[in-house]
């Protein structure tokens, strides 16, 4: 596999965000990327990256992929304003940590085939949208053939 290739897909599924919310990914300098409004449904991004193999060990890479200290990695969810929504008062994101690098991870990016799936409630207990960093358990899936 060539060097920055994306070997890495993340579906990341945002359940029920509040009705009318617009959300998106959020690139490295702040660019919005798919934003859409919220009809309450369960929204999907897809996320390309990769893992590759530094100094400090296995970590993940990528446009959406940013940094903390030298082992956290995540990505964000930009939320109202923050996902180019102008004439509302929601002004968040959702920071969303990826998961410890695996063996099995790693055997799987390398043939090109990772893919991992995760999820976070979209509406916190009040109602609104959830920010800060959410809770979110990735789990490996197949790679479609």
């Amino acid at each position: 596999m060539a060097a920055g290739a994306e070997n890495v897909l993340l579906r990341l599924r945002v359940l029920a965000p509040p009705k009318g919310v617009a959300h998106s990914l959020q690139g490295k300098v702040g660019e919005i990327v798919d934003a859409r409004v919220s009809t309450g449904r369960t929204l999907t991004f897809e996320i390309p990256a990769r893992l590759e193999e530094g100094k400090a060990g296995w970590r993940f890479l990528g446009d959406f992929v940013r940094t903390e200290g030298k082992t956290r990695r995540f990505v964000y969810v930009g939320i109202g304003k923050h996902a180019g929504q102008p004439h509302t008062h929601w002004d968040r994101r959702a920071k969303v940590d990826l998961p410890e690098v695996t063996p099995t991870m790693i055997r799987q990016a390398l043939a090109g085939k990772l893919v991992l799936d995760g999820s976070y409630a979209g509406m916190d207990a009040r109602g609104e949208p959830a920010c800060a960093t959410v809770k979110v358990e990735w789990v490996m899936k197949e790679a479609a053939r």
